[in-house]
Protein backbone atom coordinates (compact mmCIF):
# COMPACT_ATOMS: atom_id res chain seq x y z
CA UNK A 1 0.00 0.00 0.00
CA UNK A 2 2.57 2.25 0.91
CA UNK A 3 4.61 1.49 -2.45
CA UNK A 4 1.00 2.11 -4.31
CA UNK A 5 0.67 5.85 -2.49
CA UNK A 6 4.38 6.95 -3.20
CA UNK A 7 4.50 5.70 -6.88
CA UNK A 8 2.26 8.43 -8.73
CA UNK A 9 3.54 11.40 -5.87
CA UNK A 10 7.15 10.42 -7.27
CA UNK A 11 6.15 10.68 -10.70
CA UNK A 12 4.80 14.03 -10.47
CA UNK A 13 7.55 15.56 -8.26
CA UNK A 14 9.65 14.17 -11.18
CA UNK A 15 7.07 15.89 -13.40
CA UNK A 16 6.96 19.47 -11.76
CA UNK A 17 10.48 19.65 -11.42
CA UNK A 18 10.70 18.63 -15.12
CA UNK A 19 7.92 21.63 -16.25
CA UNK A 20 9.48 24.23 -14.07
CA UNK A 21 12.70 23.62 -16.04
CA UNK A 22 11.13 24.32 -18.66
CA UNK A 23 9.05 27.59 -17.50
CA UNK A 24 12.28 28.67 -15.65
CA UNK A 25 14.46 28.67 -19.27
CA UNK A 26 11.09 31.11 -20.58
CA UNK A 27 12.82 33.29 -18.19
CA UNK A 28 15.83 35.13 -20.04
CA UNK A 29 18.07 37.70 -18.22
CA UNK A 30 18.06 41.16 -19.68
CA UNK A 31 21.68 42.11 -21.15
CA UNK A 32 22.69 45.25 -23.65
CA UNK A 33 20.46 45.89 -26.42
CA UNK A 34 18.91 42.33 -26.71
CA UNK A 35 17.12 43.53 -23.23
CA UNK A 36 13.90 44.13 -25.40
CA UNK A 37 13.63 40.81 -26.71
CA UNK A 38 14.51 39.22 -23.78
CA UNK A 39 11.65 40.55 -21.44
CA UNK A 40 9.29 39.80 -24.76
CA UNK A 41 10.00 36.32 -23.44
CA UNK A 42 9.75 36.55 -19.82
CA UNK A 43 6.41 35.27 -19.48
CA UNK A 44 5.09 31.89 -20.73
CA UNK A 45 3.85 30.98 -24.27
CA UNK A 46 0.77 32.95 -24.68
CA UNK A 47 -0.22 29.47 -26.41
CA UNK A 48 0.44 28.10 -23.40
CA UNK A 49 -2.31 29.80 -21.91
CA UNK A 50 -4.42 28.54 -24.36
CA UNK A 51 -3.75 25.01 -24.11
CA UNK A 52 -4.31 25.19 -20.05
CA UNK A 53 -6.91 22.71 -19.97
CA UNK A 54 -5.18 20.46 -21.62
CA UNK A 55 -2.15 20.52 -19.62
CA UNK A 56 -3.97 20.45 -16.33
CA UNK A 57 -3.44 17.24 -15.57
CA UNK A 58 0.56 18.42 -15.27
CA UNK A 59 -0.17 20.97 -12.36
CA UNK A 60 -2.72 19.26 -10.44
CA UNK A 61 -3.17 15.72 -9.38
CA UNK A 62 -7.29 15.94 -8.52
CA UNK A 63 -9.99 17.91 -10.75
CA UNK A 64 -13.30 18.53 -8.82
CA UNK A 65 -15.60 16.09 -9.44
CA UNK A 66 -18.98 14.89 -8.49
CA UNK A 67 -20.78 11.24 -7.95
CA UNK A 68 -18.00 9.32 -7.46
CA UNK A 69 -19.19 7.23 -4.88
CA UNK A 70 -20.11 3.95 -4.93
CA UNK A 71 -22.49 1.78 -2.99
CA UNK A 72 -25.35 1.95 -5.77
CA UNK A 73 -25.25 -1.61 -6.12
CA UNK A 74 -27.28 -2.62 -3.38
CA UNK A 75 -30.13 -0.89 -4.76
CA UNK A 76 -31.42 0.45 -1.29
CA UNK A 77 -30.61 3.91 -2.02
CA UNK A 78 -28.40 6.74 -2.60
CA UNK A 79 -26.96 6.16 1.09
CA UNK A 80 -23.08 7.68 1.93
CA UNK A 81 -22.12 9.02 -1.65
CA UNK A 82 -18.12 10.80 -2.53
CA UNK A 83 -19.52 13.94 -4.09
CA UNK A 84 -16.61 16.52 -3.67
CA UNK A 85 -13.15 16.35 -4.92
CA UNK A 86 -11.05 13.00 -5.70
CA UNK A 87 -7.99 11.95 -6.74
CA UNK A 88 -7.10 11.42 -10.39
CA UNK A 89 -4.20 11.05 -11.95
CA UNK A 90 -3.43 7.28 -11.95
CA UNK A 91 -4.48 4.36 -14.16
CA UNK A 92 -6.99 3.34 -11.67
CA UNK A 93 -8.85 5.09 -8.97
CA UNK A 94 -8.94 2.98 -5.44
CA UNK A 95 -11.48 3.61 -3.41
CA UNK A 96 -12.05 2.02 -0.14
CA UNK A 97 -15.41 2.04 1.92
CA UNK A 98 -15.65 0.86 5.66
CA UNK A 99 -19.50 0.51 6.69
CA UNK A 100 -21.01 -0.27 10.29
CA UNK A 101 -24.81 -0.33 10.60
CA UNK A 102 -26.82 -2.05 13.87
CA UNK A 103 -29.45 -3.97 13.10
CA UNK A 104 -31.59 -6.87 15.35
CA UNK A 105 -34.28 -6.00 18.22
CA UNK A 106 -33.39 -4.36 21.28
CA UNK A 107 -31.13 -6.76 23.49
CA UNK A 108 -30.24 -9.16 20.45
CA UNK A 109 -28.40 -6.61 17.92
CA UNK A 110 -27.32 -7.73 14.62
CA UNK A 111 -23.60 -6.12 14.28
CA UNK A 112 -22.90 -5.65 10.06
CA UNK A 113 -19.14 -4.36 9.02
CA UNK A 114 -18.42 -4.16 4.99
CA UNK A 115 -15.47 -3.28 3.35
CA UNK A 116 -16.56 -2.02 -0.28
CA UNK A 117 -13.31 -2.02 -2.34
CA UNK A 118 -13.85 -0.18 -5.66
CA UNK A 119 -11.30 -0.06 -8.51
CA UNK A 120 -12.19 1.97 -11.70
CA UNK A 121 -10.10 3.07 -14.57
CA UNK A 122 -10.97 5.81 -16.84
CA UNK A 123 -11.33 4.54 -21.11
CA UNK A 124 -10.89 7.86 -22.75
CA UNK A 125 -12.62 11.13 -21.63
CA UNK A 126 -16.68 9.68 -21.86
CA UNK A 127 -16.02 6.48 -20.87
CA UNK A 128 -15.35 4.68 -17.07
CA UNK A 129 -15.30 0.91 -16.42
CA UNK A 130 -15.17 -0.99 -12.56
CA UNK A 131 -15.33 -3.79 -10.41
CA UNK A 132 -16.36 -3.44 -6.55
CA UNK A 133 -15.65 -6.69 -4.43
CA UNK A 134 -17.42 -6.75 -0.80
CA UNK A 135 -16.16 -8.18 2.31
CA UNK A 136 -19.27 -8.66 4.69
CA UNK A 137 -19.16 -9.58 8.56
CA UNK A 138 -21.85 -10.11 10.31
CA UNK A 139 -21.73 -10.46 14.36
CA UNK A 140 -25.30 -12.21 15.93
CA UNK A 141 -25.34 -11.38 20.03
CA UNK A 142 -27.42 -15.14 21.41
CA UNK A 143 -29.43 -14.67 17.93
CA UNK A 144 -31.59 -17.44 18.76
CA UNK A 145 -32.61 -16.37 22.03
CA UNK A 146 -31.51 -19.50 24.40
CA UNK A 147 -33.67 -19.65 28.07
CA UNK A 148 -31.74 -17.19 30.80
CA UNK A 149 -30.85 -20.73 32.46
CA UNK A 150 -28.29 -21.45 29.85
CA UNK A 151 -25.46 -19.26 28.62
CA UNK A 152 -25.90 -17.00 25.28
CA UNK A 153 -24.10 -18.20 22.33
CA UNK A 154 -23.02 -15.27 19.89
CA UNK A 155 -22.75 -16.24 15.97
CA UNK A 156 -21.30 -14.80 12.99
CA UNK A 157 -20.94 -14.91 9.08
CA UNK A 158 -18.78 -13.62 6.97
CA UNK A 159 -17.29 -13.88 3.49
CA UNK A 160 -17.04 -12.67 0.37
CA UNK A 161 -20.40 -10.54 -0.85
CA UNK A 162 -21.83 -10.42 -4.20
CA UNK A 163 -19.29 -8.85 -6.25
CA UNK A 164 -20.70 -5.71 -9.05
CA UNK A 165 -19.39 -4.60 -12.45
CA UNK A 166 -20.27 -1.26 -13.47
CA UNK A 167 -20.05 0.71 -16.71
CA UNK A 168 -20.24 4.72 -16.98
CA UNK A 169 -20.98 7.15 -19.89
CA UNK A 170 -20.37 10.38 -19.08
CA UNK A 171 -22.66 13.00 -21.01
CA UNK A 172 -22.88 16.84 -21.67
CA UNK A 173 -20.50 19.41 -22.89
CA UNK A 174 -18.90 18.98 -20.16
CA UNK A 175 -18.96 15.98 -18.69
CA UNK A 176 -21.22 16.70 -15.97
CA UNK A 177 -23.53 14.24 -16.35
CA UNK A 178 -23.04 10.57 -16.14
CA UNK A 179 -25.07 7.78 -16.39
CA UNK A 180 -24.02 4.59 -14.73
CA UNK A 181 -25.02 0.29 -14.90
CA UNK A 182 -24.10 -1.73 -12.36
CA UNK A 183 -24.90 -5.71 -12.36
CA UNK A 184 -24.11 -7.46 -9.20
CA UNK A 185 -23.18 -10.88 -9.76
CA UNK A 186 -24.22 -14.07 -7.15
CA UNK A 187 -21.08 -14.47 -5.38
CA UNK A 188 -21.68 -14.63 -1.80
CA UNK A 189 -23.34 -17.17 -0.20
CA UNK A 190 -27.20 -17.12 0.51
CA UNK A 191 -27.92 -20.24 2.60
CA UNK A 192 -26.25 -20.09 5.72
CA UNK A 193 -27.74 -21.95 8.43
CA UNK A 194 -26.42 -21.88 12.69
CA UNK A 195 -26.66 -25.91 12.28
CA UNK A 196 -25.39 -27.74 9.30
CA UNK A 197 -27.65 -28.95 7.00
CA UNK A 198 -30.43 -26.73 8.73
CA UNK A 199 -33.05 -24.18 8.25
CA UNK A 200 -30.97 -20.91 6.10
CA UNK A 201 -30.79 -18.03 8.31
CA UNK A 202 -32.83 -14.76 8.10
CA UNK A 203 -31.98 -13.14 4.31
CA UNK A 204 -30.65 -10.32 6.08
CA UNK A 205 -28.09 -12.24 7.85
CA UNK A 206 -26.80 -13.09 4.57
CA UNK A 207 -23.54 -12.01 3.40
CA UNK A 208 -25.28 -12.80 -0.47
CA UNK A 209 -28.57 -13.38 -2.28
CA UNK A 210 -28.32 -15.37 -4.79
CA UNK A 211 -29.38 -14.14 -7.48
CA UNK A 212 -28.19 -11.26 -10.16
CA UNK A 213 -28.77 -7.92 -9.49
CA UNK A 214 -29.09 -4.69 -11.58
CA UNK A 215 -29.28 -0.91 -11.27
CA UNK A 216 -29.02 2.09 -13.11
CA UNK A 217 -27.83 5.32 -12.00
CA UNK A 218 -28.29 8.72 -13.24
CA UNK A 219 -26.09 11.40 -11.84
CA UNK A 220 -25.79 15.14 -12.76
CA UNK A 221 -23.28 17.72 -11.11
CA UNK A 222 -23.63 21.46 -11.33
CA UNK A 223 -20.88 23.38 -10.42
CA UNK A 224 -20.80 26.71 -8.22
CA UNK A 225 -17.91 29.08 -6.73
CA UNK A 226 -18.83 27.69 -3.41
CA UNK A 227 -18.97 24.61 -3.91
CA UNK A 228 -21.12 21.69 -5.82
CA UNK A 229 -24.52 20.26 -6.26
CA UNK A 230 -25.08 17.13 -7.33
CA UNK A 231 -28.69 15.54 -8.24
CA UNK A 232 -30.02 12.00 -9.60
CA UNK A 233 -31.56 9.17 -9.32
CA UNK A 234 -31.43 5.33 -9.93
CA UNK A 235 -33.52 2.20 -10.73
CA UNK A 236 -32.84 -1.30 -8.70
CA UNK A 237 -33.46 -4.51 -9.56
CA UNK A 238 -32.76 -6.31 -6.49
CA UNK A 239 -32.69 -9.78 -7.20
CA UNK A 240 -36.43 -10.72 -7.52
CA UNK A 241 -37.06 -14.20 -5.73
CA UNK A 242 -34.10 -16.53 -5.16
CA UNK A 243 -33.72 -20.43 -4.88
CA UNK A 244 -35.25 -20.33 -0.86
CA UNK A 245 -37.57 -18.36 -1.39
CA UNK A 246 -36.46 -15.42 -0.72
CA UNK A 247 -37.66 -12.34 -2.13
CA UNK A 248 -35.92 -8.04 -2.85
CA UNK A 249 -38.35 -5.64 -3.48
CA UNK A 250 -37.11 -3.75 -6.83
CA UNK A 251 -36.88 0.23 -5.54
CA UNK A 252 -36.03 3.50 -6.59
CA UNK A 253 -34.25 6.49 -5.40
CA UNK A 254 -34.26 9.99 -5.96
CA UNK A 255 -31.32 12.60 -4.18
CA UNK A 256 -30.05 15.59 -3.54
CA UNK A 257 -26.77 16.45 -2.19
CA UNK A 258 -24.68 19.72 -1.63
CA UNK A 259 -20.86 20.29 -0.92
CA UNK A 260 -18.74 23.11 0.22
CA UNK A 261 -15.54 24.08 -0.80
CA UNK A 262 -13.48 24.97 2.77
CA UNK A 263 -9.60 24.59 1.55
CA UNK A 264 -8.82 21.16 1.27
CA UNK A 265 -12.43 20.13 3.38
CA UNK A 266 -15.71 19.50 1.92
CA UNK A 267 -18.49 19.31 3.94
CA UNK A 268 -21.50 17.70 2.37
CA UNK A 269 -24.96 17.20 3.27
CA UNK A 270 -27.92 15.63 1.48
CA UNK A 271 -31.50 13.71 1.19
CA UNK A 272 -32.61 10.46 -0.56
CA UNK A 273 -36.30 9.26 -0.73
CA UNK A 274 -36.46 5.92 -1.85
CA UNK A 275 -40.00 3.87 -2.86
CA UNK A 276 -39.88 0.15 -2.95
CA UNK A 277 -42.71 -1.90 -5.21
CA UNK A 278 -43.55 -3.95 -2.24
CA UNK A 279 -42.24 -5.50 0.98
CA UNK A 280 -39.39 -8.12 1.20
CA UNK A 281 -40.12 -11.73 2.00
CA UNK A 282 -37.93 -14.34 4.22
CA UNK A 283 -38.73 -17.57 2.82
CA UNK A 284 -42.23 -16.54 1.84
CA UNK A 285 -43.25 -15.07 5.16
CA UNK A 286 -43.16 -10.93 4.86
CA UNK A 287 -40.48 -8.36 6.48
CA UNK A 288 -41.99 -5.27 7.80
CA UNK A 289 -39.56 -3.80 5.56
CA UNK A 290 -39.97 0.43 4.38
CA UNK A 291 -41.99 0.87 1.59
CA UNK A 292 -40.85 4.20 1.28
CA UNK A 293 -37.54 5.42 3.40
CA UNK A 294 -36.23 9.46 3.45
CA UNK A 295 -32.39 9.45 4.99
CA UNK A 296 -30.44 12.25 5.80
CA UNK A 297 -26.51 11.97 5.09
CA UNK A 298 -23.82 13.76 6.29
CA UNK A 299 -20.61 13.78 5.30
CA UNK A 300 -17.01 15.32 5.68
CA UNK A 301 -14.14 14.95 2.96
CA UNK A 302 -10.72 15.65 2.85
CA UNK A 303 -8.20 15.94 -0.41
CA UNK A 304 -4.44 16.70 -0.80
CA UNK A 305 -3.06 15.96 -3.95
CA UNK A 306 -2.37 11.96 -3.64
CA UNK A 307 -5.17 10.86 -1.20
CA UNK A 308 -8.38 11.53 -0.04
CA UNK A 309 -10.58 10.58 2.74
CA UNK A 310 -14.02 10.53 3.74
CA UNK A 311 -16.51 9.73 7.43
CA UNK A 312 -19.97 10.03 6.65
CA UNK A 313 -23.18 8.89 8.55
CA UNK A 314 -26.72 8.30 7.27
CA UNK A 315 -30.02 8.57 9.27
CA UNK A 316 -33.15 6.89 7.30
CA UNK A 317 -36.99 7.74 8.38
CA UNK A 318 -39.35 4.99 7.07
CA UNK A 319 -43.13 4.46 6.72
CA UNK A 320 -43.89 0.58 6.20
CA UNK A 321 -47.76 0.38 5.68
CA UNK A 322 -47.35 -2.02 9.01
CA UNK A 323 -50.34 -1.22 11.37
CA UNK A 324 -50.16 -4.59 13.88
CA UNK A 325 -47.34 -6.19 15.15
CA UNK A 326 -47.05 -10.27 14.83
CA UNK A 327 -49.78 -10.56 18.07
CA UNK A 328 -51.81 -8.33 16.47
CA UNK A 329 -51.55 -5.28 18.53
CA UNK A 330 -51.95 -1.61 17.01
CA UNK A 331 -47.98 -0.32 16.00
CA UNK A 332 -47.23 2.26 13.95
CA UNK A 333 -45.49 2.34 10.33
CA UNK A 334 -43.74 5.43 11.13
CA UNK A 335 -39.81 5.03 12.64
CA UNK A 336 -36.33 5.44 12.22
CA UNK A 337 -34.18 2.40 11.03
CA UNK A 338 -30.65 1.58 11.71
CA UNK A 339 -28.36 4.14 10.98
CA UNK A 340 -24.99 3.70 9.08
CA UNK A 341 -21.67 5.58 9.47
CA UNK A 342 -18.60 5.47 7.00
CA UNK A 343 -15.17 5.49 6.37
CA UNK A 344 -13.79 5.89 2.72
CA UNK A 345 -10.02 6.40 1.22
CA UNK A 346 -9.38 6.99 -2.11
CA UNK A 347 -5.72 6.89 -3.67
CA UNK A 348 -4.84 6.73 -7.53
CA UNK A 349 -2.39 4.37 -8.28
CA UNK A 350 -0.23 3.77 -11.34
Amino acid sequence: MALIVACPALLRWREGRHLGARLQALTLPAHGAQGAAALAVSDPDPTFLVRLPETAALLASWQTIGGCGAGAGAGTGAGVKWIGRNVTGGLLNIQEQFLYTNLGPAGYPERNFYVNTLITSDIGERWNVGVNVPYVYKYFDDPLKFAPSAPAIDYSNGGLGDISLQVTRRLGRINNVSLTGIVGIPTGTYKASFTPGGTPINQNQQIGFGRPTGSLVLDQTLDRVWGLIVVGGLASYRGGKNSIDNYRAPSATTYGYVGYFLGPFVPAFGLSLTGFYGHDRDQNSQQNTPLAALAANASIEWTNSYFAVLLAGSLPYKYDGVYRDDSQNPRSPWGFIPWTVALGLAAAPF
